[in-house]
């Protein structure tokens, strides 16, 4: 047990000098952002055997600009060759590779993007074990971002009348998340730009605790639902699950018409509780108010 927890201490004493290190690359704030800042206070006291507890994982998410000029080119300012990089730091990390994720604010085909994460997860797996690696990761975006910008060009094209005569086609779903809280800025914006990736409607709700519910193409709900898991929660699980009939089409399927934050009467200490009534009737007015009892297990009022 003494043993594990000077590895932990060390892990983390490791982690906290790659947060420094990336701050001082990323000084602007728009570039560099915590998930919860308060967790490097919680690092810090565990480090010093202030709390015995281990803190909850270092996630962050880097804004990178890339070498592509075919943003330039596009006439489309430098919004081609920006990257978002999502990192959660295990506490095994740099022992155990950590978990990352790549996504383009915008122009970057769904199918690219996979590829450009697999190829990133490759190139991590391939360094020595024990090594910290996401600067490494930020160098590698920087040299190889140009490739795949370059097929979201080619493949852009055709990309319009695909998703028209493809939209409506697949099995809807309505999948209702469960979060033990939602606080973090940065996953609460993260839920809402997934949803329009996604082409999902639903709704939000901050707090503890905290619900998501998306509806849309199956495959994309799925998709949604593996890459949202992969953040790092203290909790977090589906709770329901609903297939619609696969006679009718997807659009005509969804009961919510965008995706939206909700808030009701936010109150508490950190503004992190929501009124559950108003809520409730909110899931009335959209013939839903039986998930209520789904998700919190009791009634609604």
């Amino acid at each position: 047990m003494a043993d594990q927890l000077s590895v932990y201490v060390e892990n983390l004493e490791l982690q906290l000098s790659e947060v420094e290190m990336l701050q001082s690359m990323f000084p602007d704030g728009e570039e560099f952002k915590l998930d919860d800042p308060g967790v490097l206070l919680d690092v810090q006291d565990f480090i010093s055997g202030k709390k015995k507890e281990l803190p909850l994982h270092i996630s962050f998410n880097l804004r990178i600009e890339c070498d592509s000029m075919e943003g330039r080119q596009n006439g489309s300012g430098n919004e081609l060759n920006i990257l978002d990089l999502f990192c959660s730091l295990k506490h095994e990390y740099p022992n155990e590779k950590p978990d990352v994720f790549v996504r383009a604010p915008r122009y970057m085909d769904r199918d690219v993007q996979k590829e450009l994460n697999k190829d990133l997860e490759s190139h991590l797996l391939s360094l020595e074990q024990g090594e910290l690696c996401i600067v490494e990761a930020v160098q590698w975006l920087k040299d190889n971002a140009r490739v795949y910008f370059k097929k979201c060009k080619k493949e852009l094209k055709n990309s319009n009348s695909l998703t028209q005569n493809s939209k409506n086609e697949g099995v809807f779903v309505r999948m209702w998340m469960y979060m033990h809280h939602i606080y973090s800025k940065t996953k609460r914006k993260i839920i809402l730009d997934w949803s329009s990736d996604y082409n999902l409607t639903g709704f939000s709700l901050p707090g503890k605790p905290g619900v998501v519910c998306i509806e849309g193409n199956e495959c994309d709900v799925e998709e949604y639902y593996s890459k949202l898991r992969r953040l790092n929660w203290k909790k977090i699980t589906c709770r329901h699950r609903q297939v619609g009939d696969k006679s009718h089409g997807i659009d005509e399927q969804r009961i919510f018409k965008g995706f939206e934050e909700l808030a009701f009467d936010v109150h508490g200490t950190r503004e992190s509780h929501m009124d559950m009534g108003q809520f409730y009737h909110y899931l009335e007015e959209h013939n839903l108010g039986e998930m209520f009892t789904v998700l919190f297990g009791v009634e609604g009022k």
